[in-house]
């Protein structure tokens, strides 16, 4: 069966699309209308020239009824505005993904450089989790075989990451050094939060576990909330939707938002208990390992970008939340929990 073939359409209809299914404040008419609505329409059509009709449905879905088949409660200049709200809440929540990311990195290398040298991360077999099945790897059985297959691979990228790297030491190594690989606390630098993710995982249990203490959690919370949280930055970084994001996967909930009755805490709950997988999920995340990297660190944009989310449809409730003052005590809980668990004296 063939499929049906789709024509692309223009500007104009794709915003009669919208006001066809229920959406105020779009009057395609210009006939005796003043120059102002004029002028408004043409903003509207170049709004939807700019960031797509599809791009923008994604951001009505919320106000948008199946029974109906049609929007409610939503104006097209609001559903714009909502689009960059979301924008600015992934600026904010990008601010701090980047903080953790370089914890990390840091973190990485202080355990592989001090225990092992410079360039000892090249030999995977002393550092990598051997002999046994790897959890956080589909199981897969780290036998000599395994762990050679890694080593390949993560050694193939580092010629690239040196020839491409804008940092000073960088190129200053790839100038003066015969060597080909860089020492481990130039390379980590260099490497995608993925990436960084992926070493951590092939870490031996005591290499891990010397990370995640300095996070003030177990390794596989931690392995939990980093994978999370890299799905978050793709999002932030590629013009995804993060405000109405739901995890397909069950991630560990951080012991501090943790409840034992479902109508009480922070983060919204089904009656059988389970909690929820919306925005808060992920922003207690990040709150989480902030009290542990920054106990200082001013959450004043994500608080501000929340609340500029809410409306009568996408309420607390929407994003996650038990009621509006949960949010303000998500943000307040970072300030309760000062630790200095990432420094070594």
């Amino acid at each position: 069966m063939l499929m049906k073939t789709q024509k692309s359409i223009r500007y104009i209809d794709q915003l009669a699309l919208f006001k066809l299914r229920g959406m105020t404040g779009i009057n395609l008419s210009i006939h005796n209308k003043n120059a102002k609505e004029v002028s408004h329409l043409i903003k509207q059509l170049k709004t939807i020239s700019t960031l797509g009709y599809y791009n923008l449905k994604n951001y009505a879905l919320p106000y948008y009824d199946s029974e109906s088949s049609s929007y409610q409660n939503i104006h097209f200049d609001d559903l714009v505005a909502r689009f960059y709200r979301d924008k600015h809440l992934k600026q904010a929540v990008l601010h701090a993904i980047e903080d953790i990311e370089t914890t990390l990195n840091t973190k990485i290398s202080n355990v592989l450089g001090r225990k092992y040298g410079p360039y000892g991360y090249l030999d995977f077999r002393i550092w990598c989790q051997r002999n046994s099945k790897n959890k956080f790897l589909h199981n897969k059985f780290m036998d000599k075989y395994a762990i050679q297959k890694e080593q390949l691979n993560f050694l193939g990228k580092i010629p690239a990451k040196v020839r491409k790297s804008a940092s000073y030491d960088m190129r200053k190594f790839a100038f003066e050094s015969d060597r080909v690989n860089p020492p481990i606390w130039l390379l980590m630098n260099e490497l995608t939060l993925g990436e960084s993710i992926h070493l951590y995982k092939l870490m031996s249990k005591n290499n891990r576990d010397q990370i995640s203490a300095y996070f003030g959690c177990k390794t596989d919370e931690l392995v939990s909330w980093l994978d999370n949280i890299n799905l978050i930055r793709n999002i932030c970084c590629h013009n995804g939707l993060l405000a109405d994001f739901r995890l397909k996967t069950k991630a560990k909930v951080p012991v501090e938002f943790k409840t034992r009755n479902i109508d009480e805490g922070i983060l919204l709950r089904t009656r059988e208990g389970n909690y929820t997988n919306a925005l808060a999920f992920q922003l207690c995340i990040i709150v989480k390992l902030m009290s542990k990297i920054n106990d200082k660190y001013i959450f004043k944009d994500i608080k501000s970008a929340v609340y500029k989310l809410l409306d009568d449809t996408t309420t607390p409730q929407h994003y996650g939340f038990r009621n509006k003052q949960m949010i303000r005590k998500l943000f307040d809980l970072a300030t309760e929990d000062k630790v200095d668990s990432l420094i070594e004296y």
